[in-house]
């Protein structure tokens, strides 16, 4: 009897191990990291790649760091409690990010003065917040994005362009600035007179107002959409399949973003992936894979700038606009060499990007005001 209640105790102890996640051996001295995603795995770009991080991570530093992952879900109102709780678990290191997640960690991170905290994809106000336990990673999505907006500049053949955002905030706000310049900028040379119009859906994680959102754009004759939305920037993918299925002698086309979206249509091998991955001039690539690869590296060198914000942007390919073969059956190598000359110039300092971050950050009145005559309240 007293065997039999060990075993049932001991088995209890794994079930209540296993419950909060933890696996790694209490012996275990190696660094533990963990990811929070608000949200979940799947939305091909900006999460999925924060995952591949922590893939190159446990590869490159396994013998040194243990990494696991947390979903938080789409549903909102339970991500405090749930962000609280994993935090409050013992890592060395949490990772999370994005304006949504700002307000829950600028309360956290302080109670937790002996973790480190890598808080991305949104700036962390040091000035009002000065956490010397936090590096605040900032991608240049602008740059990037000012590629992809001298792709779509290349591409268009109505002169009618569109970024469809998810929500707007000012991340989002940042990559319609480099798309809209990017454009702008090539139409110039180009002697054409592009609109740039700016939608937003409303939304990260629902295709079918992505779909929506897509479909009327291109009927109103925008024929390059920028889907910047996370998961239901999926849905444009699907607006533009069905546009060109039923305009014979029309053709429209996607612009990804996070990940290589083409590429990885194009990787699935099915009829419907492939029409996707088709029509798919190029994705701003913000590659947090190689961002928190690259925080590793400078942790353990005990190099990481913690208590500030680091701007990581095309210098170092923390950003870029994909060249694959889909972007070689739709732009020419001409074209494609206009693209990789403004990506140089950009990293060699001859062409300034505007940005809604940093010291000469625009003012949302300027962003209001921005391309005038073209931007488009929601």
């Amino acid at each position: 009897m007293k065997k039999l209640l060990k075993i049932a105790l001991c088995a209890l102890m794994l079930v209540g191990m296993f419950a909060c996640g933890e696996t790694k051996p209490a012996t275990d001295s190696r660094i533990r990291l963990v990811y929070i995603i608000n949200g979940t795995l799947g939305d091909k770009s900006f999460f999925d790649s924060g995952k591949e991080g922590l893939d190159l991570i446990n590869e490159k530093y396994g013998d040194k760091v243990y990494t696991e992952y947390r979903e938080l879900t789409y549903d909102d109102s339970t991500w405090e409690e749930k962000a609280n709780d994993i935090v409050a678990e013992g890592w060395d290191i949490v990772i999370a990010g994005t304006y949504d997640m700002l307000g829950y960690f600028n309360v956290i991170a302080p109670k937790y003065p002996n973790t480190k905290f890598w808080f991305f994809d949104e700036a962390w106000d040091f000035e009002k917040n000065p956490a010397t336990n936090v590096y605040g990673m900032l991608f240049s999505q602008n740059e990037g994005s000012f590629a992809v907006g001298v792709a779509a500049a290349l591409a268009t053949k109505t002169n009618k362009i569109a970024f469809e955002g998810g929500m707007d905030n000012t991340v989002l706000d940042d990559f319609f600035v480099g798309y809209y310049e990017g454009a702008k900028y090539e139409a110039k040379k180009l002697g054409k007179d592009i609109t740039v119009t700016l939608d937003w859906m409303n939304s990260f994680s629902d295709a079918t107002v992505g779909k929506d959102k897509g479909s009327a754009l291109y009927n109103q004759g925008y024929d390059v959409v920028f889907a910047c939305g996370g998961a239901a920037g999926l849905g444009v993918f699907d607006a533009a399949v069905e546009y060109n299925a039923a305009n014979a002698g029309k053709k429209v086309y996607v612009i990804g973003v996070d990940g290589d979206q083409g590429a990885y249509f194009g990787s699935l091998g099915k009829a419907d992936a492939t029409a996707k991955a088709e029509i798919t001039i190029t994705s701003m690539q913000k590659n947090v894979n190689q961002g928190f690869l690259y925080a590793m590296g400078k942790h353990l060198d005990g190099t990481l700038a913690y208590g500030k914000v680091e701007h990581l942007g095309l210098n170092g390919g923390f950003v870029s606009a994909s060249i694959n073969d889909y972007t070689k059956a739709i732009l020419s190598t001409d074209q494609i060499a206009d693209i990789t000359a403004a990506c140089d110039a950009i990293v060699a300092g001859t062409i300034k990007v505007d940005s809604m971050f940093g010291d000469s950050a625009l003012t949302q009145d300027q962003f209001k005001q921005f391309g005038a005559g073209t931007w488009v309240q929601k």
